[in-house]
């Protein structure tokens, strides 16, 4: 690759390139996006690699459920008027990569006609190293961003965070201003640090701080992955902790009736289940 910088430079001036909901996400979401999925591309470079995701993942559209548009057809079908059962549409887009580090970087864009808008990124490591599960959400509605959430979730059994990620996180939260107003839900309380940010934001200050956040703490973490050995063979004990923490993580988020209500409606609650297992949470396998 030449060039980092101008190369990063580029993929922020493409934005969204070829992403079918590119134009469909308001401007919070989209650079979120751009800039996250820039970061992935220039920082891990030519160890980066597609995840072999099953395409009917890759775009999930309400209004053609059987898949029968084809790659671009999505564009020719028209937006149900309120009323109509099939209202509203919910069009679901994913990209999904891998590393020597990461075992999964997964990014999903998620657009319902009503105004709901999410974009939802999960950065796994492989369970080899000993590296947080670096998360976060955004959610608008009705062009506005209602809540914003992220964390580096701990792998360990208590929950605690490498002392230089305590630091790293400390710091970047000091320097952006960033402070919690929103209570972590109960499916969370086991598996968020206790420096998880989630806000809902009051004022387009406050949201511009959570983006840059993100920024910096994503760079850090893919920073501090590019300096993590894998954990030693002979520690069985630590590898199983972190297996563990791993299986945590996808077995309480699969507790968000939220999430899995929404879908549901959209789609169908089998649909639903499959979804958030499948793509969303899922576990490495043995």
């Amino acid at each position: 690759m030449q060039g980092g910088v101008d190369d990063l430079t580029a993929t922020k001036a493409m934005g969204m390139g070829s992403w079918r909901l590119k134009g469909s996400m308001d401007p919070p979401f989209e650079g979120l996006t751009a800039q996250v999925e820039g970061l992935w591309r220039h920082m891990l470079d030519r160890d980066l690699k597609l995840y072999p995701m099953d395409k009917k993942y890759k775009y999930l559209d309400s209004l053609d459920p059987e898949r029968t548009a084809g790659m671009w057809g999505y564009t020719d079908i028209q937006p149900p008027e309120k009323g109509d059962p099939r209202w509203p549409r919910m069009q679901i887009e994913n990209r999904c990569y891998q590393s020597s580090v990461f075992r999964k970087l997964h990014i999903e864009l998620a657009h319902r006609q009503d105004g709901l808008q999410v974009i939802h990124c999960v950065m796994y490591p492989r369970t080899e190293y000993d590296l947080p599960i670096l998360s976060f959400d955004m959610v608008g509605n009705n062009g506005r961003v209602s809540l914003v959430c992220i964390d580096p979730c701990p792998v360990a059994a208590d929950r605690s965070l490498p002392p230089i990620y305590v630091s790293l996180v400390r710091q970047l939260q000091q320097q952006y201003h960033l402070e919690n107003n929103r209570a972590v839900p109960s499916w969370g309380k086991e598996i968020f640090s206790d420096l998880c940010i989630i806000i809902r934001p009051s004022a387009s200050e406050e949201l511009a701080n959570f983006v840059k956040y993100t920024i910096a703490l994503t760079q850090a973490h893919l920073q501090l992955s590019k300096q993590t050995s894998q954990v030693q063979s002979n520690k069985s004990s630590r590898l199983a902790e972190i297996k563990a923490g791993h299986k945590r993580y996808a077995v309480q988020h699969l507790k968000n009736s939220s999430t899995r209500g929404v879908l549901a409606a959209a789609f169908t609650p089998a649909v639903a289940d499959e979804y958030m297992t499948n793509v969303m949470f899922d576990t490495p396998q043995e």
